[in-house]
């Protein structure tokens, strides 16, 4: 490859990126714009109890177990994933921030099968996602397989059509839409299912740590969501 070529390359990757960025800032402050103040209100009390149980993991755990450090590797991954997921659906990338989720909602499962199952029964098999989600809530997971898979072709939709004269088609750059707002219902949903696994488990870990407070900011969290529309009573 000639240098001219080389540059060429990188200079179209440069700007592409470029563009991306632009794109993602201005669908950062769109969503900013229209999340409502119970939603806003809803996403920082998760993000913010969830960085706090993570602070708390940051000591040392005196008994462990294959289990328990299988589970420490989970829950860290998920702490993780949570703000990818929050920043992607923010920034206009929803396939993205769907697919994670979906990786959230197989992490759950792992969880509750390490609380019930041996581990060797667990190794190398793909979490059942029953042992979290049932019936309605369950079809989540459906959903979120259908956009990570990308197998029916509405999936393309959430990608932003764009309409140029006689072209028409997905958008290769991130734009704002409401259906943003969907992956906030779902990362939270399942964000609010971790902290109340989190909540029970660490005294285990932490043999004299007081989850009382830690308990009641889930509950508060539950009420924000219920009156949100993010979870219903019987979910």
């Amino acid at each position: 490859m000639t240098s001219d070529k080389a540059e060429k390359i990188l200079k179209s990757a440069v700007d592409f990126q470029a563009l991306s960025y632009v794109a993602r800032e201005k669908c950062r402050d769109q969503y900013r714009k229209v999340e409502k103040s119970e939603e806003n209100i809803l996403r920082i009390h998760i993000d913010g109890q969830i960085a706090l149980l993570a602070n708390r993991m940051g000591a040392k755990i005196e008994k462990i177990t294959p289990e328990i450090s299988y589970q420490v590797g989970v829950a860290s991954s998920f702490i993780r994933t949570h703000f990818l997921a929050a920043d992607f659906f923010m920034n206009g990338d929803l396939v993205e921030s769907l697919l994670l989720i979906r990786k959230q909602l197989e992490s759950l499962a792992r969880l509750h099968e390490l609380d019930s199952k041996p581990l060797q029964r667990l190794e190398g098999r793909v979490p059942n996602i029953q042992n979290v989600l049932q019936g309605g809530s369950g079809k989540m997971y459906g959903h979120l397989s259908e956009a990570a898979h990308f197998s029916r072709p509405r999936v393309a939709e959430l990608l932003h059509v764009v309409e140029n004269g006689d072209l028409i088609g997905p958008s290769l750059l991130p734009v704002f839409t409401e259906r943003s707002f969907a992956c906030l219902d779902m990362n939270c949903f399942v964000a609010l299912y971790f902290l109340a696994w989190m909540v029970q488990k660490l005294p285990a870990w932490y043999p004299g740590y007081d989850n009382t407070e830690a308990q009641r900011m889930v509950i508060q969290g539950i009420d924000l969501a219920l009156r949100c529309g993010v979870i219903r009573k019987g979910e």
